[in-house]
């Protein structure tokens, strides 16, 4: 996001975004551990991280790296590149609610992603599935939930959680799950979240499991959000 804000006011021709994490260290997974956020389920670690699925109980923790090039649609086609996607939207809010939780309905995660829409002179109807930050902890997943039923309404995108497979990557979530949703609207597929077996009642969203499922064509969104209530969105399109 703030890669595009640089280019959009001229500040910079090209820009590198992106994030790396390496956190499988003792005394970072007793700090998630202490906090309680990390899945107990250590008997099939590979069934643990299962987002918006009732029988969630926290994350698996994961180390990652992605980076993408940004540049002006004009500039890259100039110079014969092959644009990917395009980045359309972005927006940033901080409800700090509390040190760890989420706002419980889930206002502060909402801006983000109406803020997105909005700077991407799209509307929320346009969004054709939903990459989500999707932890697989009871309470981020119930207020993510709570949230895309606040901006989408009736429209119900199918949402997808990339935690299921890869673990919470922490400060690379947010790039390589970029990363994920602009292959899964190039592809018109969105892949299904691991685990995910039993729906939680009262969450009410469209989660994609089981099968992956083919859809148009069109913009994509994706949600990062951390601890002490910073949210940010990202709005996708086709080139």
């Amino acid at each position: 996001g703030y890669g595009m804000d640089l280019l959009r006011s001229h500040r910079a021709d090209v820009v590198i975004a992106g994030g790396c994490e390496a956190t499988l260290t003792p005394v970072t997974l007793a700090g998630f551990g202490n906090l309680n956020a990390m899945s107990g389920r250590t008997d099939e670690p590979e069934r643990a991280s299962r987002p918006f699925d009732a029988d969630r109980d926290g994350f698996v923790m994961g180390e990652g790296a992605g980076c993408v090039v940004l540049e002006r649609l004009d500039d890259a086609r100039a110079r014969g590149a092959r644009p990917y996607a395009e980045v359309a939207g972005y927006a940033a809010t901080s409800d700090a609610h509390h040190l760890s939780m989420p706002l419980p309905d889930g206002a502060g995660a909402a801006g983000a992603m109406q803020g997105a829409v909005a700077d991407a002179g799209l509307a929320p109807s346009d969004i054709v599935h939903v990459n989500a930050h999707g932890t697989s902890t009871p309470h981020n997943d119930r207020a993510e939930a709570a949230a895309l039923r606040k901006v989408f309404g009736e429209h119900h995108p199918p949402v997808t959680g990339s935690k299921g497979v890869l673990g919470h990557l922490i400060g690379a979530a947010g790039a390589v799950e970029l990363i994920a949703a602009v292959q899964s609207m190039r592809r018109c597929e969105v892949p299904p979240t691991a685990n995910h077996e039993r729906p939680e009642s009262g969450l009410e969203i469209d989660v994609v499991h089981g099968t992956s499922r083919s859809v148009p064509l069109g913009a994509a969104l994706t949600n990062s959000f951390g601890f002490g209530g910073h949210n940010t969105s990202l709005v996708v399109k086709p080139v």
